[in-house]
């Protein structure tokens, strides 16, 4: 399946020409966005990994959708918990049950089964993937993938991201490309790949993706995305200049950025053993990494003149949980996510970074004050 999927830190030495590289073979991007003064307007969605806490960004979907003036995404792109939402949220409201469900219905032996004696004896991982992967394949069939391919015919895309555990290099998926796919095998890959960039390291097992290369097959180990990106919005590393060529006149660009967690840190008091000084230090390191991820789009965004909006947790948020899967703590939060969703109310800049207000009539000045940026 060429075509399919990419490095996402290649940094080119042609921006323009890697662009054109990686789209010529898709529908044009955009082909029925909305028009403003004559340019079109391209929106994306990005959506963070989180774990437990991706009920908040299902919660933050349905209540845009509550509220009326949810767009229709050109760009959707998912993480981990986010890569589990993102396929959803691309199709549109018509979705948000489905994720209601998923993400606050399942028990946590129906999401996983522990294996933790396995992984302390040399196993792949403490925990079985099994439930979750009959979970994925009940909601993504080929009637599931036949409808991403049409959006995707549309000029929307869909892009999830998995860490490459042999290369220690992030990938991005073109899912509505896999869509195309008419096999049999377009449906498992679609599946794998949710899978994969859900799959927490050592939590979890790696996914094993087959791949082939000058005529002999490989397998590639695949995990979660969130080891190398907790979010992300464009497929290649370039300015958002470089874009500008897939279109007749440079678009206006918003960017909505969900993080499925709190952005800001959290104070709690940490047992002194092994497990519990490990777990804390690996979520403060992927928070902290997470700071400097959402600065780079902010300043991407902010020097290609694009409109940024974020939202996460809110720190008023109190209930926490101990279990990677707890339905009330997940209902919980899915609602908290509802409210916050039909409030509406995006953050201009990251969390710590005070907003750059831009030049009266610039692309951000104007855009920002479209229905639905805050």
């Amino acid at each position: 399946m060429p075509g399919v999927r990419f490095w996402a830190d290649e940094v080119p030495r042609n921006p323009l020409a890697e662009v054109r590289r990686r789209t010529a073979h898709m529908p044009p991007v955009g082909l029925h966005a909305k028009m403003r003064n004559g340019r079109k307007i391209i929106e994306t969605l990005a959506l963070s990994g989180g774990g437990a806490d991706g009920a908040f960004g299902a919660g933050v979907l349905a209540g845009w959708t509550k509220r009326g003036d949810r767009p229709e995404f050109e760009v959707v792109t998912g993480v981990s918990a986010g890569a589990i939402i993102a396929p959803f949220a691309y199709l549109g409201p018509s979705e948000d049950e489905k994720l209601r469900v998923i993400w606050t219905q399942y028990k946590q032996d129906q999401v996983v089964t522990p294996e933790i004696l396995s992984g302390l004896l040399g196993g792949p991982a403490l925990a079985s993937t099994a439930p979750l992967q009959d979970l994925i394949a009940q909601y993504i069939d080929r009637r599931f993938l036949d409808r991403i391919a049409a959006q995707y015919k549309r000029g929307r895309v869909l892009l999830v991201l998995t860490t490459n555990l042999d290369a220690q290099r992030p990938v991005v998926w073109n899912m509505g490309e896999i869509a195309l796919n008419r096999s049999p095998r377009a449906t498992e890959l679609f599946r794998q790949v949710i899978l994969a960039s859900a799959a927490i390291p050592a939590a979890f097992p790696p996914v094993k993706i087959e791949v082939e290369a000058g005529g002999r097959m490989y397998d590639e180990l695949h995990v979660d995305g969130g080891t190398t990106r907790e979010v992300f919005v464009s497929p290649v590393e370039a300015p958002l200049s470089a874009f500008n060529s897939l279109y007749p006149n440079p678009p206006l660009r918003r960017y909505f950025v969900i993080k499925n967690g709190k952005a800001t840190p959290v104070q709690e008091v940490v047992t002194p053993t092994t497990l519990q000084i490990a777990a804390r230090s690996i979520s403060t390191l992927i928070k902290s990494q997470n700071q400097g991820e959402l600065y780079k789009i902010y300043r991407v965004a902010l020097d290609g003149g694009a409109d940024f909006n974020f939202m996460a947790v809110p720190p008023s948020f109190r209930l926490q949980t101990k279990e990677l899967y707890d339905p009330h703590y997940q209902a919980a939060l899915y609602a908290e996510g509802l409210a916050e969703g039909q409030r509406n109310i995006w953050m201009k800049a990251p969390p710590g970074q005070a907003p750059v207000m831009p030049p009266a009539g610039s692309e951000v000045s104007s855009s920002a004050a479209m229905p639905g940026s805050g």
